[in-house]
């Protein structure tokens, strides 16, 4: 059965922003010229950014921009909505690893069926490995569409989900993590999300401190939390042996200079936190890295 354009318009009052983002999609490809009050409405009142955005272009459907004889229109940047070139990607990066991850799944799990009945040896053979690399990669393309998802917007205590990273992580016996930060901290955000960036650069910065080969207690790693009456952040700052590669590409998905990792760590830690209209920097220091997550606050 089609979607119901009524009911749609009913869940963009929804206080669920998941309904509220799939209306705003719907009415982002189908607009008519009757949904537009309704949408202006809904579109003053939207503090998510992913929604707004849809929003947005539902009613840039309705009405465009006109084109003066048929030539090129010349958009000014301060009419473009904030953030809106990033929730543009992250859809399109969300929709397509979700296609991806619904294609390739069923396959691989079939070829894992087949090889372990058919090559000889299986456990031990290269076959196996290829296969469990296939998994870890498809793993990854999960992470990065969960990173691209819509967020969640919650209050919760933030030292309590970074005491609980910090205990995912699972650092080798030696290494110090050095913690900083008002307890308690609550904040908004996406729970998840800030979990999934935190624990990428969390695991990059004791991989940078077990790759010095130095004795572990000497390179403790130190992270530090807080507010500010605009954002909420997060940092990481390691004595490893720094980012080698190229920063202004560091997030870009596959890049690596790791032997036998994907390069899909700081693309997700990254994706996660502009989901929620903030960013990651990663500032070289004298020695090791500073990781450092910011997102806004919401309205009120």
């Amino acid at each position: 059965m089609p979607p119901n354009p009524e009911v749609l318009l009913r869940r963009l009052h929804s206080s669920n922003n998941k309904e509220r983002l799939e209306a705003a999609r719907y009415f982002a490809e189908y607009a008519s010229p009757a949904h537009e009050q309704a949408l202006r409405e809904a579109a003053a009142r939207e503090s998510v950014l992913w929604i707004r955005g849809a929003l947005r272009r539902a009613l840039a459907r309705i009405s465009p921009a006109p084109e003066p004889n048929g030539s090129a229109v010349s958009v000014n940047a301060d009419d473009v909505p904030e953030g809106f070139a990033a929730q543009v990607h992250a859809e399109a990066l969300e929709t397509t690893a979700a296609q991806l991850v619904h294609e390739i799944e069923p396959l691989l799990g079939g070829l894992r069926l087949a090889a372990e009945t058919e090559v000889p040896n299986f456990p031990e053979s290269a076959t196996r490995r290829s296969i469990d690399r296939l998994d870890e990669f498809l793993e990854v393309l999960s992470r990065l569409r969960r990173a691209a998802s819509a967020p969640k917007v919650e209050e919760f205590s933030l030292d309590e989900v970074v005491q609980r990273c910090i205990q995912e992580v699972a650092a080798p016996e030696g290494l110090q993590i050095h913690k900083s930060g008002p307890q308690p901290c609550i904040v908004e955000g996406d729970r998840s999300l800030v979990s999934m960036s935190f624990i990428n650069g969390l695991r990059n910065a004791v991989e940078a401190t077990v790759a010095t080969g130095a004795e572990l207690p000497t390179l403790p790693i130190t992270v530090a939390w807080g507010t500010t009456d605009r954002d909420q952040w997060i940092s990481i700052v390691d004595l490893g042996i720094g980012f080698k590669g190229n920063l202004q590409r560091a997030f870009d998905i596959g890049t690596t200079t790791k032997t036998g990792h994907l390069g899909m760590g700081l693309a997700i830690a990254n994706q996660a936190v502009v989901s929620m209209g903030g960013q990651v920097l990663l500032v070289p220091n004298d020695r090791g890295v500073r990781f450092e997550m910011r997102w806004p606050k919401q309205p009120s």
